[in-house]
C-alpha cells in the first residue's frame, strides 16, 4: 500500500509540474504579444525615473568650480593705498652731537672733550667764576698752561652765549667792582672812577674812555663783554 501512495504522489507532482509550465508559457506569450497597457508604462516611468534620480544624485557630482575671480594684487592695493594718503618722507640727517656751551658745562660737559681732563675741566670752571662768564671760546688760551693746540682739539664742539653774562653798568659801578675784574684790575678801575668823577656820568663810556687814552680799542673790546 505504501509503495502504491508513492507512486501516485509522484504522479501528480509531475503532472501539477508540466501543468505549470504550460501556464507560464502562456502568461509569457500573452505579455509578449500584447501591446503595453498605461499602468505598464507608469510603472516603468516610475522605476526609470527611480534609477535616473539614484544615479544622478551618486555618480554625477557636480565637479567644484574653479575660483574664476580675479587674483587680488597686494602689490597694487598697496600702491593704491599709500597714495591715497600722503606720507612726509624727512631727508636724511646724520646725527650731530649738540655743541657744549661754556657758560653752563658742568665737568661732565668738559671732559666729554677731547684733550680736557680733572685738571683742565676744573681750571675752567675756576676761570670761568673769576671771568664772570665767557664771551668767546678764544679766552680758554688765558688760562695759564692751555695752548692752542689744546683748544683746537675740540674748538668745533663748544661756543660761548655772551648773553648769559651779568654785566655791570659802567656809570654806577663802585671802585672794588671794577678792581675785581680780571680784565680791569686796581690801576685801571682808579683810572675809569676818577674820569667818571671828573666828567659827567653820562658822558663816561667805552668810547669815551678810549678817546681819552684811558683804555685801549682792545682792552674797551675785552671790557665791553661785561660792562655796559
Amino acid at each position: 500500500m505504501k509503495r502504491q501512495n508513492n507512486k501516485n504522489k509522484h504522479k501528480y507532482i509531475v503532472h501539477a509540474t508540466g501543468i505549470a509550465g504550460i501556464l507560464i508559457l502562456l502568461l509569457l506569450r500573452l505579455f509578449v504579444k500584447q501591446p503595453a497597457t498605461t499602468w505598464h508604462t507608469e510603472w516603468a516611468h516610475e522605476i526609470s525615473d527611480t534609477i535616473f534620480h539614484n544615479n544622478s544624485s551618486q555618480t554625477i557630482a557636480p565637479l567644484p568650480k574653479k575660483n574664476t575671480l580675479p587674483v587680488r594684487d597686494t602689490h597694487k592695493r598697496a600702491k593704491a593705498d599709500s597714495s591715497a594718503v600722503p606720507v612726509k618722507t624727512e631727508s636724511y640727517r646724520p646725527h650731530t652731537p649738540l655743541k657744549i656751551e661754556l657758560n653752563t658745562a658742568d665737568s661732565l660737559d668738559l671732559l666729554s672733550l677731547y684733550g680736557i681732563g680733572p685738571y683742565y675741566a676744573q681750571k675752567i670752571l675756576e676761570y670761568r667764576k673769576r671771568l664772570g662768564g665767557f664771551a668767546i671760546p678764544e679766552q680758554l688760551l688765558e688760562i695759564k698752561g692751555f695752548d692752542k693746540e689744546r683748544l683746537d682739539g675740540f674748538s668745533d664742539k663748544v661756543f660761548a652765549d655772551s648773553t648769559l653774562i651779568l654785566k655791570t653798568d659802567l656809570k654806577t659801578a663802585t671802585e672794588a667792582q671794577l678792581a675785581n675784574h680780571l680784565y680791569i684790575g686796581k690801576y685801571l678801575a682808579r683810572c675809569i672812577i676818577l674820569y667818571r668823577e671828573v666828567s659827567h656820568p653820562d658822558s663816561c663810556s667805552m668810547h669815551h674812555l678810549v678817546e681819552h687814552g684811558i683804555l685801549t680799542k682792545e682792552q674797551a673790546r675785552r671790557i665791553s663783554w661785561y660792562l655796559h
